[in-house]
Formats: structure tokens, C-alpha cells, sequence
């Protein structure tokens, strides 16, 4: 980082964040730099609220600003609230001006992000593990390990805090770095050593085979026109099969798919094997033929009509159920009496609201009030790594002010009732296919 860059920590009042903010204070008049520092409490158990103080105070102490912020209605797993943390830090570096975020991921975390994605059967890019860089967010610890860390903290005398979730069995990670990782140190001390270093070795070859790939494209008379893009077969043929497939990911991701092994096995192989006039689905929507010596790959969805639902305060005062459909994906919306078997619910303070509410599609201006500020609905999506084919068949509530309620299954707006005790209309969002 640049002398006198103004750098925002993201601070959970932990070892690791601790440790972060103090060294970057150390830094001092040799390598000035102005510090903020970003706590979010993802408001998962009773003690979060005190946690979060106890953060607030522990920047107090240190003499730098910390802004605080606390989920509202976090759904899902370890991935959403990751998504909301990054959320939370990306708006709070936009409204402090900061020029980077430092977070404070070391050594050991990166095994165990290896480890993890080890276990999930990666190729080059799982076992790269963490970047160093990314954006505007950097981790400046990542040759440290959490000892030197906390050994460096008791030397200065300085106490963090300890967050019980970090210990929970039911998260992986919890089970790999309590678990897994002592199992595999304990006979031979140098593991962590070795995984980080595959994990370099596998950043490099991960860059290499990605620029591979670009090359690839870049001399195969690659053209991009209406709903796909086509290649020349005969430049494919003079590479292998698995420079063929990282090939179709890429283009699969710059049209807004992902794809499984599976898809791109198959992909990979018809580009070798398949006959001209014929094709093979890699991705539902997505299709890779050949055309004589011409690859396509296009999108196949024909996308039928969006049936939207409004629901005035009449319907909202007793139970019901209706279908939608959007995007092509069909739902059935429940509001009063939810079953369980929802894929996504919420409930809103029904006092606060300008009925009729709709249920639609997301549209182009749509924002959100969380508790990290107003946000573009298409910002969000992206950031929780909704495919762009995908996003249109997220479910978005509005009321007839244009506010937009709840993004199902993302987040719900932070409004307040008036009125604790006032009626709350609970809804729910039922996939049927």
C-alpha cells in the first residue's frame, strides 16, 4: 500500500483483526497511513451485540474510527453472510473514501481454504487458495500464522475478543482447522508449510493456464454475436481436451452461465468428437453445436412471459397462496400461514407498508435499504454470485411506493415498525420448478 493511503480494516475485534490494526498502527511515521476500521455483526447469537461493542471499544483504544454494522434478517449459510460482510465493507469504504480494505486473513487460513476446497475435488484455481489482492481488498498477513500472531499480541498485552461461532462443529471450516488440520500437523509439523506452498505452486499454474486460455481464444477466430458466440473447430483440435474445457468455462462465464464438470466434460469431448448439424446441452440453457468447422455456443432459452403478482391489503389479511412466474422459473408465493417447505421467507411490518404489494422480477433502478446503507439490486446479485442468467427469476417485493421490500433468498429491507406490536405480514416463496 502507498504511503499515506487511507486503508479501512475490516475489524471483528478477533486475534487476527487485532493484530492487523495494531501492526498497521506500528507502522507509524516510517509508513504513514490513515486508518478507519468496519465492524459487522452478522447478529447470529445473543452475544453478538456485546461483541460488537466490545470491537467498537477495542478501536476507541487504539484511537481509530470504527463504523459498526449489523445484519438484518441475514438468510441463508456461511456464503450469504460472507456475502453481506463484503457488502458491508464494500459501502462503508465507498462512504468513508478509504483506498483499500485490509482484511486480516493469514497463513493458516489459506491451508484451510485449500484444505476445504481439497475436499471438494478443485482444480488449479480451488488449490490457489486465497489472493493476496482482490480489488480493493488486500491481505497483508498472509506470510504470518495465527501463533506469531497472538504471540505478538501477548507480548504487547493486548486482549481480543473470541468469537464462540469460530469453534462451532457444525461449519466445515471449524471442523478442518480444530479437527482435520492438528490430525495432520501433529505427526509432521511441516504440513501447513507444504500445503501453502502447493497453494502458491497452484496460483502460478492457475495464471498460466488461464492466460492459456485467453490466448486460445484469441487466435481461433472467436466472434461474439446475438444470444452466442462461434469458434473455428480446427484451431480447437490442436489443443487438449481440458484446455478445450477451462476454453467453454470462460465463454460460459462471460455469457452469464456456470458450468458443472459434467457440462464441461461433455462440451470439452463434442467439440472433439461431434458431428456437424448436431449440438450437446453443457448447461441448462446453454448448448454447444457445431456447424460444419464452426463451434457455437448459444443460449437456448426461450423465456416465456413474466406472470407477476400484486396483493392488496384486503388479500394480506388472511392467508393465501397464489403462482408466479418469472424469468421462466415457476413459484408459488404464500403469505399469513407459511408450511416450512418454503425456499425462501421474510415477514414485513404491515403498518409501514403502501399496499398493493407486488411480487416481480428485478428491473432496471431497483435499489434496497440494508443495514450496509442503499444498494443497487443488480449490484447485490452480482456480489452474491447470482449468474446473470439467473437473476432475472429472482423474486422481488415491492409496495406501491416502488420500495423495494425483500429480494427472496438475498435480503429484506432494514424498515422499522412504528410500532412493535403492529401486525407483520410474513411471506414465503415456494420453488416448483
Amino acid at each position: 500500500m502507498p504511503r499515506g493511503s487511507s486503508v479501512l480494516v475490516a475489524f471483528s475485534g478477533g486475534s487476527d483483526s487485532l493484530a492487523l490494526l495494531h501492526l498497521l498502527l506500528s507502522l507509524g511515521e516510517s509508513w504513514p497511513l490513515k486508518l478507519g476500521a468496519a465492524h459487522f455483526d452478522h447478529g447470529l447469537h445473543p452475544e453478538s451485540t456485546t461483541g460488537a461493542a466490545r470491537a467498537a471499544e477495542l478501536c476507541r483504544r487504539a484511537g481509530v474510527p470504527c463504523e459498526v454494522g449489523r445484519a438484518d434478517g441475514l438468510e441463508g449459510g456461511q456464503a450469504d453472510w460472507r456475502a453481506a460482510r463484503y457488502a458491508f465493507l464494500a459501502e462503508s469504504r465507498r462512504r468513508t473514501g478509504a483506498d483499500r480494505v485490509a482484511l486480516a486473513h493469514h497463513c493458516d487460513d489459506d491451508v484451510e481454504t485449500l484444505l476445504l476446497n481439497l475436499l471438494r475435488g478443485p482444480g488449479f484455481r480451488g488449490l490457489a487458495g486465497i489472493p493476496a489482492r482482490r480489488g480493493a481488498f488486500v491481505r497483508p498477513l498472509l506470510g504470518f500464522g495465527r501463533g506469531e500472531l497472538r504471540d505478538y499480541l501477548r507480548a504487547a498485552g493486548r486482549e481480543w475478543v473470541e468469537d464462540p461461532e469460530n469453534r462451532n462443529p457444525r461449519y466445515r471450516r471449524s471442523r478442518v482447522r480444530y479437527g482435520l488440520l492438528p490430525s495432520l500437523a501433529k505427526p509432521d509439523p511441516a504440513v501447513r508449510r507444504l500445503l501453502a506452498e502447493l497453494g502458491r505452486n497452484a496460483l502460478v499454474a492457475e495464471g498460466g493456464l488461464e492466460a492459456r486460455a485467453r490466448r486460445l481464444l484469441a487466435t481461433a477466430e472467436y466472434r461474439e454475436y446475438a444470444g452466442g458466440v462461434q469458434i473455428a473447430r480446427s484451431a480447437l483440435l490442436g489443443y487438449d481436451r481440458a484446455a478445450r474445457g477451462r476454453m467453454l468455462r470462460r465463454v460460459a462465464r462471460d455469457m452469464g452461465f456456470l458450468l458443472s464438470r459434467r457440462g464441461t466434460r461433455a462440451g470439452a469431448a463434442f467439440i472433439g468428437m461431434g458431428e456437424s448439424g448436431h449440438g450437446v446441452d453443457i448447461a441448462a440453457g446453454l448448448r454447444v453445436e457445431r456447424e460444419f468447422d464452426r463451434i457455437h455456443v448459444r443460449s437456448t432459452r426461450n423465456v416465456p412471459p413474466d406472470r407477476e403478482l400484486d396483493i392488496d391489503r384486503a388479500g394480506a389479511a388472511r392467508a393465501g397462496r397464489a403462482p408466479i412466474r418469472l424469468g421462466g422459473s415457476e413459484y408459488e408465493v404464500r403469505w399469513g400461514a407459511l408450511e416450512g417447505t418454503e425456499r425462501w421467507a421474510s415477514a414485513f411490518p404491515a403498518d409501514e407498508v403502501r399496499f398493493p404489494i407486488r411480487v416481480r422480477g428485478p428491473q432496471s433502478g431497483d435499489r434496497i435499504r440494508t443495514a450496509a446503507g442503499s444498494r443497487k439490486v443488480t449490484k447485490l446479485l452480482m456480489e452474491r454470485r447470482v449468474p446473470a442468467s439467473d437473476r432475472a427469476s429472482v423474486p422481488v417485493v415491492e409496495d406501491a411506493d416502488r420500495r423495494v421490500l425483500w429480494v427472496a433468498g438475498h435480503s429484506r429491507s432494514v424498515l422499522e415498525p412504528s410500532d412493535p406490536e403492529g401486525t407483520w405480514l410474513a411471506m414465503g416463496v415456494h420453488c416448483l420448478h
